[in-house]
């Protein structure tokens, strides 16, 4: 039951990471402040199920829709900033998210959080069952290949395509006739669709939502998530997860742990760049290059 709880929770962080991870690829974009689309997106559905009465899943569905304008709102703001001023004006929506959220007892009860009482059934099952890892994994597994298909299906488009050129080099797609201005806000909004399921699931998960979870760190530790498995794939965040919530737990009784994840997001960093997905291409292409030395010979 243990292991699959974190195995949960691993799915979960991995879609965030994903989100942020694939937007940093594709476009070269370092967004500090996309687990307030996971917030909005889990704090519509807590919202609409306690104050509306709506049923779990048209509200889980909504409140990812909400997370998803949110988002796309954003980017038509932040995605002509380059560079820094454009990680920092996301980490300033972050944050205004994070204040609104605090400050706002009366809808969302502040920093004490806000249950959410599901009532109906979500996939033939009680809401409630999903706070079992049991019941629940097969849901967020569903959820996060959905969107590790969804971004390879779109990065080997014309459109993800024109998403690398534009990052690469956005004065020449620009001479070349693209406009750079709607794909990149096109781009935003898919991620805060990917990181807005992550909060869709996680409220379903948890049964319980907190201002924490669109706090500035949250991004953060997203992102580290992202860079230890590496962003080169769609599939290095989500392995990067794995890695760190196994590596969280095992340490869990030590003190130490977050010095150990730190030195290890080094050792990433200046090793091997490309995170452990990276890593795992490179030994195999040495392991294929090797077989076909001894077939040759």
């Amino acid at each position: 039951m243990y292991p699959l709880q974190l195995a949960v929770q691993a799915a979960t962080l991995g879609l965030l990471a994903l989100s942020i991870g694939w937007l940093l690829r594709q476009t070269g974009q370092l967004s500090f402040g996309h687990a307030a689309f996971q917030g909005v997106a889990g704090y519509t559905t807590g919202l609409l199920v306690i104050r509306l009465d709506l049923a779990p899943v048209p509200a889980i569905l909504i409140g990812i829709l909400g997370g998803t304008v949110f988002a796309l709102i954003v980017g038509l703001f932040v995605v002509r900033s380059p560079g820094v001023a454009f990680s920092m004006l996301t980490l300033a929506v972050g944050m205004l998210v994070w204040v609104l959220l605090t400050q706002s007892r009366e809808l969302t009860n502040g920093f004490d959080g806000m249950a959410v009482p599901f009532d109906g059934e979500v996939f033939g099952q009680q809401a409630g069952a999903y706070i079992n890892p049991v019941a629940m994994w097969p849901v967020v597994w569903i959820a996060l290949m959905l969107a590790i298909g969804g971004f390879w299906w779109v990065s080997r488009t014309v459109f993800g395509r024109r998403l690398t050129a534009i990052r690469e080099n956005e004065e020449r797609a620009r001479f070349s006739g693209w406009g750079t201005y709607w794909p990149r806000v096109l781009a935003f909004t898919l991620s805060g669709l990917c990181a807005s399921l992550s909060g869709g699931v996680a409220v379903l998960n948890q049964g319980f939502l907190s201002p924490e979870s669109v706090f500035w760190s949250a991004s953060g530790l997203a992102l580290i998530v992202a860079v230890i498995g590496g962003i080169g794939s769609v599939w290095g965040p989500p392995i990067g997860a794995i890695a760190f919530i196994a590596l969280q737990s095992a340490l869990s009784q030590s003190s130490q742990y977050q010095i150990i994840i730190g030195l290890l997001l080094m050792v990433i960093v200046v090793v091997a760049r490309g995170g452990i997905a990276g890593l795992a291409r490179s030994v195999w292409t040495w392991v294929r290059g090797l077989r076909k030395e001894r077939r040759d010979a």
